[in-house]
């Protein structure tokens, strides 16, 4: 057991989660970003209340693309050493299907107050997409968001309020030629890659 785990003074757990914190409600809060308000939830399905429309999405464009931003594995401590506190990861899949559809879904997890205390955030947004050469426009349809705290409040909207946003949708290939896809949010870029497992 590592007993060392408290040597961060409070206020500076606090600045961490304090860092994570605005990128996260930034990335939710526009159109085209969110998380599952069910983990098990296959980000494949479309829900019903998100009508196609037709053709709106290049080929290139479809498909599942995923991002996981955390240390691997999260919340690790071991005999190598300890993730610090505060640390979290974040998983992102956007789904998007040639009949104008989109899902996107992120899952947010952080440990705080030296490891005792877990945050899970989860978005779940739906909707249509629709646009020409890189520039899309999102209009969801429905979102919702929970959260569960061991140490703080749990939390469940459903609707949760979100907004129509404009993102740039950019392909790019890693270094072994694989595809990626880069979308922009008012605060940066997120680089996902295709999904290797999806069939």
């Amino acid at each position: 057991m590592d007993t060392k785990r408290n040597r961060f003074p409070a206020r500076i757990v606090g600045l961490r989660l304090l860092c994570v914190a605005p990128l996260a409600v930034a990335l939710f809060g526009c159109g085209g970003g969110g998380s599952s308000d069910a983990p098990n939830a296959d980000p494949q399905a479309q829900p019903a209340d998100a009508p196609a429309q037709p053709a709106a999405i290049p080929e290139a464009l479809t498909g599942q693309w995923e991002a996981i931003l955390t240390y691997v594995p999260p919340f690790y401590s071991g005999p190598y050493g300890s993730v610090p506190n505060g640390d979290g990861a974040i998983g992102i899949t956007l789904v998007l299907t040639a009949d104008g559809r989109y899902r996107h879904v992120w899952n947010l997890t952080s440990a705080y107050f030296g490891g005792n205390c877990f945050r899970t955030g989860g978005w779940d947004e739906s909707g249509t997409v629709s646009g020409t050469e890189a520039d899309f426009n999102f209009s969801p349809a429905k979102a919702s968001y929970i959260q569960t705290d061991t140490c703080g409040q749990n939390r469940f909207l459903d609707p949760a309020p979100v907004a129509p946003a404009s993102h740039t949708l950019k392909i790019e290939h890693d270094n072994a030629g694989w595809p990626l896809l880069r979308m922009s949010f008012p605060n940066g870029d997120i680089v996902r890659e295709k999904c290797r497992h999806c069939g």
